[in-house]
């Protein structure tokens, strides 16, 4: 992917205006990640389809956050008539009716999303003809890294290539000019968007390949920046930890998986987030994406010893 770069950017890029925005005390973000279906799927699982109407009609948060896996691709077995299809299901069932609603939609792409060359060439086109209504800060390397705001440029979000097992130091470097740029110095919550975890989360993905080889290195970029958190996506399972200085969320899935250490647990969630602008703060409500209950984050595990470190449950990041 990092060689297809250079001709993608060569596209011409269609900027959406973001809509107009007045100063706020308080954020809400809808995060929706992981909902793909199997390999090549054009449908998306029925709990999909519930949540983003609840989004649109209950909830209308201010903005919803993906942590990527948006459609099902790599696959080398695919067409490229298939991963239109996917894009265009996409478009149908998610973005669509966020368009109508009037709700940004703020994503990184995951490992089914661009882990291929010929899924990069889809998802370039894709998000090239049908930009977000987002404050775009930096847009060389859309949509595979860039960097937006949000209410009026109190919240920064760095979208960063974690498609992979690796982000790299070109990729830390890039993150690190993200963090130190005006927009981000001037924000008052700073969030990094990322498909893989720093640590492993769920059992099935608890291994090698699975979680950021240089998630050390990633997390110091991250807290000498002040992030309030890296949301990340890939393990399908919700927990809110700490991971040395830094808030990590993972943010769930439309078909999740169980806890590391923890057999049983697995569930589909959607959570919502409240960023409290003031005091730099924010807050959690998961539910069930299956049966809509409430999942309260003090039942889950108050810990998890996965691959790349010990998380710690937090119910507050601050």
């Amino acid at each position: 992917m990092r060689a297809l770069l250079p001709a993608l950017l060569a596209l011409p890029l269609l900027t959406a205006a973001a809509p107009p925005t007045t100063p706020v005390n308080t954020l809400r973000l809808v995060l929706l990640s992981d909902f793909n279906g199997p390999y090549g799927s054009l449908q998306y699982p029925a709990a999909l389809t519930r949540t983003v109407r609840r989004i649109t009609q209950e909830w209308r948060p201010d903005a919803v956050l993906s942590a990527g896996d948006l459609v099902a691709g790599q696959d080398p077995r695919q067409t490229d008539a298939t991963r239109r299809a996917m894009w265009a299901a996409f478009d149908r069932d998610v973005q669509e009716p966020l368009r109508a609603a009037g709700i940004p939609f703020g994503f990184t792409l995951g490992n089914h999303d661009a882990a291929l060359v010929a899924d990069c060439r889809q998802a370039a086109a894709y998000w090239q003809a049908r930009p977000p209504a987002l404050a775009l800060s930096d847009r060389r390397a859309f949509p595979f890294r860039f960097s937006f705001t949000l209410a009026s440029g109190t919240v920064f979000v760095a979208s960063l290539d974690a498609s992979g097992p690796q982000v790299g130091a070109a990729g830390r470097a890039w993150l690190a000019r993200q963090l130190a740029s005006p927009a981000a110095r001037q924000a008052r919550v700073r969030l990094v968007l990322g498909h893989l975890p720093l640590a492993g989360v769920s059992q099935a993905k608890n291994r090698p390949g699975e979680v950021l080889r240089d998630a050390p290195a990633l997390r110091a970029v991250m807290e000498q920046g002040r992030v309030l958190a890296y949301v990340h996506g890939h393990h399908a399972a919700f927990y809110p930890g700490r991971l040395g200085a830094l808030n990590v969320l993972s943010g769930g899935g439309i078909g999740g998986r169980d806890y590391v250490g923890f057999p049983g647990t697995a569930r589909s969630t959607v959570t919502r987030l409240t960023l409290n602008l003031t005091a730099g703060q924010a807050t959690f409500q998961t539910y069930d994406a299956d049966t809509g209950a409430p999942v309260p984050t003090t039942t889950l595990p108050p810990r998890l010893e996965g691959l790349g470190g010990a998380l710690q449950r937090v119910e507050v990041f601050r």
